[in-house]
């Protein structure tokens, strides 16, 4: 179904693989007014000055200026996109960084179109103030959920409450059922949608 809200709105697509680029502009290009791409992160700041889009798409290990830091150059009180990050690496200190300048979704490559157009009309119309899910977990399972996101391992959850690390996993487990996540990057990327962390 064509989304006209999205057939207003620009996007830009900063990627430095060229295949992954064109295939993005592509496809984006029938759902969005105006697709313009960059080729990496010092292209991308060039083009957001000029053009102001209103979705950014951004991978981030890029050459000149990583994705992350592209963000940390252009977000200000005036001008605050809808931003999606995307890269192949699940790596924790991205994953941090990325919570640390609140994008609105983290997505692991390769990235399916389908997932990037939802997260882009959540993110939108602010459904992820609607995305109550971490209601159902008991205080202490919210704490746990808190520090997940944030990155601790759950040796280090566990010296905090001075539980043992067993007892974290079964907390981790309960987490994962009562809010229906398979993998730490979705739970990272729901409290950084939610503004949670």
């Amino acid at each position: 179904m064509m989304n006209r809200t999205l057939l207003s709105l620009s996007l830009l697509v900063v990627d430095d693989n060229e295949n992954t680029r064109k295939q993005l502009v592509d496809v984006l290009s029938l759902y969005f007014n105006k697709v313009v791409a960059a080729v990496d992160g010092c292209d991308g700041v060039e083009k957001i000055k000029t053009l102001q889009p209103d979705v950014i798409v951004s991978d981030i290990k890029m050459p000149c200026l990583n994705g992350l830091a592209m963000i940390r150059k252009i977000k200000n009180d005036h001008y605050s996109p809808v931003i999606i990050v995307a890269t192949a690496f699940s790596d924790q200190e991205y994953l941090l960084d990325a919570l640390d300048i609140k994008v609105d979704a983290y997505l692991i490559k390769p990235i399916k179109i389908d997932t990037l157009l939802s997260k882009i009309t959540e993110s939108l119309h602010g459904l992820e103030k609607h995305d109550l899910r971490y209601k159902k977990l008991s205080e202490r399972e919210y704490e746990v959920f808190l520090d997940l996101a944030k990155g601790l391992k759950p040796s280090e959850i566990a010296l905090k409450y001075n539980i043992k690390s067993k007892t974290i996993s079964t907390y981790r487990n309960r987490i994962f059922e009562k809010m229906s996540f398979s993998t730490n990057a979705e739970l990272v990327s729901y409290a950084i949608k939610n503004k949670l962390v």
